[in-house]
């Protein structure tokens, strides 16, 4: 089941924040997921279903978890991880949106909103010169009324 775009931007959301808070329980849980096919993950994302990936973030998350629990290393660990998550949670972002299209993820195609926007321009360019021609006519003819 390939999912919609707009299943794969809620995706996206869900997973960027999760990757924030624990990147390696998210990893492992995504693998995890897919692997039983119980959600399907996007083609760029597919690699996290081997169980070298599924095993080596479990393991990073066990190391994270008792790491936690040391006063000295959590503070190394939680120094180092700052640098580590945030290129994660995007790398994760960017491959599972790799195969959205811009017109998609805007909703429109772009090219459309484009001629949108220039009609509407010059639509309301169009509509203030009537007004400014009216105010003309109207001041002009009570003046020389």
């Amino acid at each position: 089941m390939n999912l919609s775009s707009e299943q794969t931007v809620a995706m996206i959301i869900g997973t960027s924040f999760a990757a924030g808070l624990n990147v390696y329980a998210t990893i492992g849980c995504l693998g995890l997921l897919s692997h039983f096919g119980v959600i399907h993950l996007p083609d760029a994302l597919q690699v996290l279903e081997s169980w070298w990936i599924i095993s080596a973030s479990v393991a990073l998350f066990v190391v994270e978890f008792f790491a936690d629990k040391v006063p000295a290393f959590d503070l190394v660990w939680n120094a180092l991880h700052t640098f580590v998550r945030v290129p994660v949670a995007a790398f994760l972002a960017y491959a599972a949106s790799f195969t959205i299209l811009p017109r998609d993820a805007v909703g429109i195609d772009p090219a459309r909103r484009c001629r949108r926007l220039r009609r509407a321009r010059w639509q309301n360019r169009d509509s203030r010169r009537r007004d400014s021609l009216a105010r003309t006519l109207l001041q002009h003819g009570a003046q020389s009324g």
